[in-house]
Order: C-alpha cells, then structure tokens, then sequence
C-alpha cells in the first residue's frame, strides 16, 4: 500500500517539510509496527545510497559517530572548531544500525520527541492500532522543549 509521509523539523535552514511517498504492508499494524517499518526502510535507503534520511535526522538514530573512531573523533573536533557540529555522515563511511535506529525511533516517540499524525490523528500509544488506507497521509513532527523561567 502506497503512503504519503511528511517530515517537519524546526530548522530554518532546510525545507520546512520533506514529503516521501512510501511502500507499506497492506495489513493492520500497530504504531510500533509501523515505526519498526518506516526506519528499517530508511535505514536502508541510507545504507544504500548514502542520502542522508530527513526521518533518521529527526529520531537521530543509527548513524552518525559513536566514539568507537577516530575519524570520527576527529570529524567531530574539526566541525567543534569551526563552531558548528552538524548530523549526517561522517567521514569514517560507517552504516545505520538498523537495530539502534529502530530503538532510538521508538525511545524518541515513548519519549515525546517526535510526535506522529495520521490522517490528521494524534498517536502517542505504541500500542494503539494505526487504521492506513492507500495515499493515507503520516506525519512525523520533531518537537522542541524550551527551558527558561517565566518573569
């Protein structure tokens, strides 16, 4: 079944919304299904062809350092003293995990981090049955926490 799937994160930099059109199993699945669906197939396609995945940036799963190397240290120190320290690949030419990408997309949505809508419906149970149909739209929406005290 075909899916549309929108993307919104908070930069001002990239576009407001990625949209992707997306192959999904014609069954009923649970939120965590689907979840466990989507990465995988992100993760995948990263793997594949090197793009980098506006999905995986917004769970910010599976790729990327992990301290194991020093490329990737090194990667890491170069873009501290320029100012900046972006997400995306590094250097070292390392692959998504998929399994850490899968636990960080769901330790994210358990978390509150990355909100999902489909069909206009808010999900927040990993349990919770999601009822998609063919060209149904999912979005998935980066949310940010602003700390400070109130005058």
């Amino acid at each position: 079944m075909r899916i549309r799937i929108n993307v919104k994160g908070i930069s001002r930099r990239r576009e407001a919304v990625v949209q992707q059109v997306r192959e999904v199993p014609d069954r009923p699945m649970t939120v965590e299904e689907f979840l466990r669906v989507i990465v995988r197939q992100e993760v995948e396609a990263y793997n594949g062809d090197g793009e980098d995945s506006a999905l995986l940036r917004l769970f910010g799963g599976g790729a990327g350092p992990d301290g194991e190397t020093a490329d990737a240290e090194q990667a890491l120190e170069n873009m501290a003293a320029e100012g900046r320290v972006r997400y995306g690949r590094f250097p070292d030419g390392k692959k998504a995990d998929v399994n850490k990408a899968v636990a960080d997309a769901l330790l994210a949505f358990d978390d509150g981090l990355a909100a999902l809508f489909a069909d206009g419906v808010r999900y927040e149970d990993r349990a919770a049955e999601l009822p998609l149909q063919e060209d149904s739209e999912v979005t998935f929406v980066r949310l940010t926490f602003l700390a400070g005290r109130m005058w």
